[in-house]
């Protein structure tokens, strides 16, 4: 935790994150490529609604495609939920959710769709959700998403409403694969929520969404700028008080502010601008009852 206070915004730090992001699409494309497309299996949000559309197309149309057209046909639909959520989500988190699906669209068609475990579906449904959910984790601990109906979800949330990410992702996720199983056999829809639960558990174990982080910034300085910045920019209340520094008898400004773990590199930046010298310690896994707003 204190290595990630002494990053500023806009950093090394952001540059490692985006190549965790490049890093997490490869992942992930490894394990559709080589593992859920052979055996069949659909995954659950918007790819899966691509993959459902990519498989209606070429029954239709007949063509063999040597590339996997799920992944362009889920940028084509995350593009314009992207735009819109440009204007009403943090642009951080869109710009690296547009690098995430970007790298996911370009690694699904470069990698073969090749077989590697033949006629073992349970095998591929557990490696491939594995990669799978490994490769949503670490984007979304880079501070990204894949895409999809996470940001649908979250968009929902900023106009009030009193859903979840996670509960917009299962009322999709019944949907599709209500249709996987009217479409094409009752086995193809069971192995595509086992593989659904495996990636799911594999992401959780990377990611835990709100993760909330205690803050207590100890200045000098009364910036009127620094508070603006961080209950404006930031989005985030804060409990200010006196104390005396014990030590120099001097008076200090005590802030105690409450934010997710993602937002503690931006807080530092903000504190360090206007106060260099000022003592900041954040303690993690805080439990918080009453109106705090929840972020992904």
């Amino acid at each position: 935790m204190q290595e990630s206070l002494q990053n500023p915004a806009f950093s090394k730090q952001e540059v490692l994150h985006c190549a965790g992001i490049v890093g997490a699409g490869v992942l992930y494309s490894l394990g559709i490529n080589l593992f859920v497309v052979p055996a069949g299996l659909y995954t659950g949000g918007i790819m899966g609604l691509a993959q459902l559309l990519r498989t209606f197309f070429l029954y239709l149309t007949g063509l063999e495609l040597k590339i996997d057209i799920a992944g362009i046909i889920n940028y084509a639909i995350n593009l314009p939920v992207l735009c819109i959520a440009w204007r009403r989500l943090d642009h951080r988190v869109v710009f690296k959710t547009l690098l995430s699906v970007t790298t996911t669209t370009v690694f699904l068609s470069l990698i073969p769709r090749a077989g590697i475990l033949r006629d073992d579906k349970l095998a591929e449904c557990l490696i491939g959700g594995i990669l799978c959910g490994c490769g949503i984790g670490i984007t979304l601990w880079m501070g990204g998403t894949s895409g999809g109906m996470d940001v649908i979800g979250m968009m929902l949330l900023k106009k009030g409403s009193h859903t979840s990410i996670g509960h917009v992702n299962l009322i999709w996720n019944l949907a599709l694969y209500a249709i996987c199983a009217a479409a094409f056999n009752l086995s193809t829809a069971i192995y595509s929520v086992l593989f659904s639960f495996i990636s799911t558990t594999a992401m959780d174990k990377l990611h835990m969404q709100n993760i909330n982080v205690e803050v207590t910034v100890v200045t000098k300085i009364l910036s009127p700028e620094m508070e603006h910045e961080i209950l404006v920019d930031l989005h985030r209340g804060i409990t200010r008080y006196e104390g005396v520094g014990e030590y120099t008898g001097e008076p200090v400004h005590i802030f105690y502010i409450l934010v997710t773990k993602y937002e503690i590199s931006r807080l530092r930046a903000i504190v360090r601008k206007h106060d260099p010298h000022a003592f900041i310690v954040a303690k993690d896994g805080a439990v918080v009852y009453g109106n705090y707003k929840r972020k992904l």
